[in-house]
């Protein structure tokens, strides 16, 4: 047995607070070719946790793995399917599981909200994701969601905060897509797309 078998049953192991640390680097290397398959199938009975070393292990193994739980746990409120989505965009390049990302946003729990939307920010920036972040800052009541949505839409057009004056213009624009005026948020959000990048 190698030691990064051994540690990664450690890890396995944990549970609670542990467990949600997620695992190391060092669990999944030096690991024998059998090792890897036992490891593999530990993590896929854990899915959607771990989801990333699935795809470090075998990607080819992973990416059929992660079809089909996507498509079995899709529509479950409660199911971190997001996080499956977003490495079949990422490892993949299959941009139509962020357009599910999306779809799927509102039926998750506003606990789980706010956490798909970093998730479709770590996806590659699209027509997409910007008209989602966009749409989501006008309807949104959700505060962490709606804080989210405005950070990343600000990011994906291109705004940086890396001068003072692009700082205080990156604030101002953050407040006001924040705020509870529909009309500013609209004016704010014009701005944007007049002033922004699109290059892509």
């Amino acid at each position: 047995m190698s030691n990064a078998f051994e540690e990664f049953l450690t890890q396995f192991k944990k549970t609670g607070s542990e467990k949600a640390d997620g695992y190391s680097h060092d669990a999944f290397i030096g690991l024998t070719e059998l090792e890897k398959k036992i490891v593999f199938d530990y993590l896929a009975s854990e899915l959607p946790w771990g989801i990333e070393w699935l795809f470090f292990l075998d990607p080819q193994r992973a990416a059929v793995v992660a079809k089909n739980k996507e498509a079995e746990e899709r529509g479950n409120r409660y199911a971190h399917v997001y996080l499956i989505q977003k490495q079949l965009v990422n490892q993949c390049g299959e941009m139509e599981y962020q357009q599910h990302m999306i779809d799927d946003y509102y039926n998750y729990t506003d606990e789980i909200k706010p956490l798909v939307v970093d998730a479709i920010a770590k996806t590659p920036r699209s027509n997409s994701s910007i008209n989602f972040f966009k749409n989501l800052i006008l309807v949104e009541s959700h505060e962490d969601a709606l804080a989210s949505a405005s950070v990343h839409f600000l990011n994906s057009m291109g705004f940086v905060r890396d001068t003072e004056p692009e700082k205080k213009i990156y604030l101002r624009l953050l407040k006001e897509l924040r705020c509870g005026n529909d009309m500013v948020k609209i004016d704010a959000i014009e701005y944007i797309l007049k002033k922004g990048k699109m290059d892509f």
